[in-house]
């Protein structure tokens, strides 16, 4: 079987990006940045393990920072998994492994192997007492569900931040009244790429998922550059389009909207080179207002070129836990248990009333604790495989660069 770098090689070959050696840098940084930004890896060792029958709409690429607070339709500040790029049917086990593992690798490090995998647990068996405890809830009683404390925190935090401080770094005014992006490490403009999101911009205006009292038919394109941000889908065709409400008078911070477009891709787990299938951006879309209680304001598609672009804003208000929310290990346990309860609420909203995630209880009765060391059995090898393929990436550094010279 080829090596991790051989298919690493394999499956960026004919991907042309300026953005594939900062990508490369990202890999190489540690175990856990290297795990995120090769999905595809996970994805076609993760198909061989199966451990009971049940099997719906999956996240995919279901790890540690997928999870954030944000600003969602409603207007209020949520927190919920909040990346859907690698969404389609599969078994419910391979999200929840996904999640583990991410665990055990961000912690890598900071705490013993034995509490890591104590936090993995947690996950897998809060996973578990959700399935149980909310099989019968509809989407409106999960809306009353009470949140945990450190949520509550991270959302008040979320709150207080300031949109017009946020673009105040990020955009300026220019000439005649418009406002245009400012130099930085994760935006560079792009005004080549204008007309063609000009083209594609109505249409994107006029299915997005608005708040209330907005007319996004009015809105006005000021600039567009290009962005750079996580690591797995670096090298995507990836926007952001600064917007402005259209008012009569002149635009203003208050009036600005920032909104990402990204080039929408099959998932890892159906297509074993990337690929993007004319309709995957409106999939990606119904497989997130599926999931998610609240999506996120302006979420939507658009066709740009012939492209398929999944869209969202970009807030001020997105923010995921610190670092300091896993100084402990009771803490990482708790954030676990969060992040598993979380996942299962996701299945059992995209399952809708079907049976979905809500067999395996029953289908493990009597072995549950057989059924989770199955999963941690995967958590630990695999976390230990990333780790090797890691040390790879490294030694093969300089041969990854001059490919990925182009």
């Amino acid at each position: 079987m080829p090596s991790a770098v051989d298919r690493i090689l394999e499956w960026h070959q004919n991907v042309s990006s300026p953005q594939l050696q900062e990508k490369l840098r990202r890999l190489c940084d540690s175990p856990f940045r290297f795990y995120r930004g090769t999905f595809f890896l996970f994805a076609a060792d993760v198909k061989r393990f199966r451990a009971s029958d049940a099997g719906g709409l999956i996240v995919g690429d279901v790890h540690a920072e997928n999870y954030g607070a944000y600003r969602s339709v409603t207007g209020d500040i949520v927190y919920d998994i909040n990346d859907f790029d690698e969404a389609t049917s599969g078994a419910y086990e391979w999200d929840v492994l996904r999640l583990t593992v991410s665990l055990m690798l961000a912690s890598l490090g900071e705490h013993r192997f034995g509490d890591t995998l104590h936090a993995a647990e947690a996950a897998v068996r809060a996973w578990l007492d959700g399935l149980r405890r909310w099989d019968k809830y509809s989407r409106e009683q999960f809306e009353h569900l009470p949140e945990a404390e450190e949520v509550r925190e991270l959302l008040k935090e979320s709150k207080e931040e300031s949109r017009t401080e946020f673009l105040k770094k990020l955009v300026k005014p220019g000439r005649d009244d418009v406002f245009h992006f400012r130099d930085s490490d994760g935006y560079e403009r792009i005004p080549a790429a204008e007309p063609a999101v000009r083209r594609a911009l109505a249409g994107y205006l006029s299915t997005c998922l608005a708040p209330k009292n907005a007319v996004p038919s009015r809105y006005v394109l000021q600039d567009v550059a290009t962005r750079q941000a996580g690591t797995g889908s670096m090298g995507r065709h990836r926007y952001a389009l600064l917007l402005d409400k259209g008012l009569e008078k002149k635009p203003e911070y208050s009036s600005l909207r920032l909104v990402e477009w990204k080039q929408s891709l099959d998932s890892a787990l159906d297509s074993a080179r990337p690929h993007a299938g004319r309709r995957r951006a409106e999939q990606v879309f119904a497989y997130t207002t599926r999931c998610q209680l609240f999506p996120k304001r302006y979420l939507g598609t658009a066709q740009m070129s012939g492209m398929p672009m999944q869209a969202r804003e970009i807030g001020a208000n997105d923010q995921r836990f610190s670092p300091k929310r896993f100084a402990t290990p009771a803490r990482l346990s708790k954030a676990a248990a969060i992040f598993g309860g979380i996942l299962a609420r996701c299945h059992l909203l995209g399952a809708n009333a079907g049976a979905g995630p809500r067999t395996i209880p029953d289908e493990i009765a009597g072995y549950e604790d057989r059924y989770v060391n199955r999963l941690l059995g995967f958590t630990a090898s695999y976390a230990a495989q990333v780790c090797d393929e890691h040390a790879e990436l490294l030694a093969r550094r300089d041969e990854v660069e001059r490919a990925w010279q182009r």
